[in-house]
């Protein structure tokens, strides 16, 4: 039996994009300029960016670099992106 909700992975890889796409546009790049600086695809970078696709390690890696970042600043997502409150009542 398959199910269409998404997973705790899916809530993941779009709160990295989410992230990876607002340290971009907070250096006013491109997402070309980020792809080119990252050595990746900008298909890549748009799937990337959209949720759609599972980053590798490596992959962080060349973003962080193309972002001037760390790769953990860019998978600190906090619990409230997936749809977690942070209190315990």
């Amino acid at each position: 039996m398959t199910t269409n909700e998404p997973t705790a992975a899916d809530f993941f890889k779009a709160a990295v994009g989410d992230r990876i796409r607002e340290w971009r546009e907070t250096l006013q790049i491109s997402q070309a300029t980020l792809a080119e600086r990252s050595g990746l695809s900008i298909y890549r970078v748009r799937r990337i960016e959209a949720g759609k696709a599972n980053p590798t390690v490596t992959t962080l890696q060349a973003l962080a670099k193309g972002l001037e970042a760390q790769p953990y600043e860019l998978v600190d997502v906090g619990g409230e992106e997936f749809g977690h409150c942070c209190s315990r009542s």
